[in-house]
């Protein structure tokens, strides 16, 4: 299993089965099936016709101090934006179909909000997953817009078409304001925090009062400590590498 993991780099959005057995040396029929045992497990994600590494590595890695520390290098940067902004500040990543949460820090008298450290919401039902989805691969956009019930879609009327024209201006505006989603008088604004591979590895949000929130406010100050975690990430993984 080490050797079909050990194929990917940090530049491959996708291999096919046929690649990965190149990059491994080892048969297409054994490729096979240890490919689809690891997305069984979530180590390994399925595009169309290609697997890509699966977020279940980030689960297993934010475990382990002092290695990958996409927590440990959010969390100061996270706590600066909780002492500016006054409400919950959250991390979550994308886990297949649902956002996991990994941190949340929370004030003495918050707005309404249901995430909770290990948690997990529908990815159509939170602002960070409306974000990971759409700045993330198109193949797996694809395929939970396809196995997504339309009835768990935001109680605002949201269609197919509207959805993906949603998705769209996210990938474009790079940030999300959600209203309503999981409480009227809550609204979530999350924007992406980014690899050293400028990939979206992970969402930094805010959940705030629907009514009398800044928004630019908000937006400017996660985006700020998105970029230091970005970065703090990045230098994690040059000493690892060192």
């Amino acid at each position: 299993m080490r050797r079909v993991l050990e194929t990917f780099t940090p530049n491959d959005s996708g291999l096919t089965l046929t690649e990965i057995a190149r990059r491994a040396s080892m048969p297409v029929s054994s490729v096979h099936g240890i490919a689809h045992q690891l997305a069984d497990e979530g180590l390994l994600e399925r595009g169309r016709g290609t697997f890509m590494l699966g977020v279940k590595l980030w689960e297993i890695a934010i475990r382990a101090p002092g290695t990958f520390g996409l927590r440990q290098a959010a969390l100061r940067p996270m706590e600066r934006a909780h002492a500016l902004i006054g409400h919950h500040v959250q991390l979550g990543i994308l886990s297949q179909s649902e956002m996991l949460y990994i941190e949340r820090l929370s004030s003495d008298d918050p707005v309404v909000n249901f995430t909770k450290i290990g948690g997990r919401l529908p990815w159509y039902r939170t602002s960070s997953g409306i974000l990971l989805v759409a700045l993330g691969d198109p193949d797996v956009r694809a395929r939970l817009m396809d196995e997504s019930p339309r009835a768990g879609w935001p109680s605002m009327p949201m269609d197919e078409a509207s959805m993906r024209q949603w998705l769209r201006r996210v990938e474009h505006n790079r940030f999300v304001v959600s209203e309503g989603f999981v409480h009227p008088d809550a609204t979530s604004i999350a924007v992406p925090i980014m690899s050293p591979w400028n990939s979206a590895v992970a969402a930094l949000a805010a959940v705030v009062p629907s009514q009398g929130t800044d928004v630019e406010h908000v937006v400017a100050t996660l985006r700020r400590a998105a970029r230091e975690a970005g970065q703090g990430l990045a230098d994690t993984l040059t000493r690892d590498d060192a």
